[in-house]
């Protein structure tokens, strides 16, 4: 219910309560938070960027700083209700360099899609990618990587781990 008035009515202080339980979410050995950015398009008909309110939160709670590195293309095809087959990755642009572990925030992980997207244009080791709807956090490998190496088909996507507060 948090996250569906975060993403649909604008509803910013959501951010707030939901940021509590995903704080320790966030690896030891995090530099800096990227929060993966809503199409303009959607964040101005909703009125918010829900991974961004978020990564401000946490960062916040967490003495972190959230860099907004990428940025996004104008529009993509909505996710909710289509099947896997058929989410395809934005194609992000890198908006900021950033130096250190990153850690990516989004609202909602489902196919992994949309941090696919993100992951192939960040230079920086992908530390881990945490979400106000996921079981836990999602870590790219066992060790920070370097994003290209996701752009291999072979290489694994990700893998989860329970950590719940």
């Amino acid at each position: 219910m948090l996250v569906h008035r975060l993403k649909y009515h604008g509803l910013a202080s959501a951010a707030d309560i939901l940021s509590v339980a995903m704080a320790p979410l966030v690896p030891s050995g995090a530099a800096v938070l990227v929060p993966v950015p809503r199409s303009p398009v959607r964040r101005v008909t909703y009125g918010v960027d829900p991974a961004k309110e978020l990564a401000r939160r946490i960062g916040r709670r967490l003495d972190i700083p959230v860099v907004a590195a990428l940025a996004p293309p104008l529009w993509w095809p909505r996710h909710a209700g289509r099947d896997m087959a058929r989410r395809a990755a934005p194609s992000f642009s890198v908006r900021r360099s950033v130096a250190g572990a990153v850690v990516l925030v989004d609202d909602v992980i489902t196919s992994g899609a949309t941090l696919r997207g993100a992951v192939a244009v960040l230079e920086s080791p992908i530390l881990a990618a945490i979400s106000a709807t996921s079981p836990g956090m999602m870590v790219v490998s066992k060790a920070p990587i370097a994003s290209r190496r996701l752009r291999d088909s072979t290489a694994p996507r990700h893998r989860w781990v329970e950590s719940r507060p």
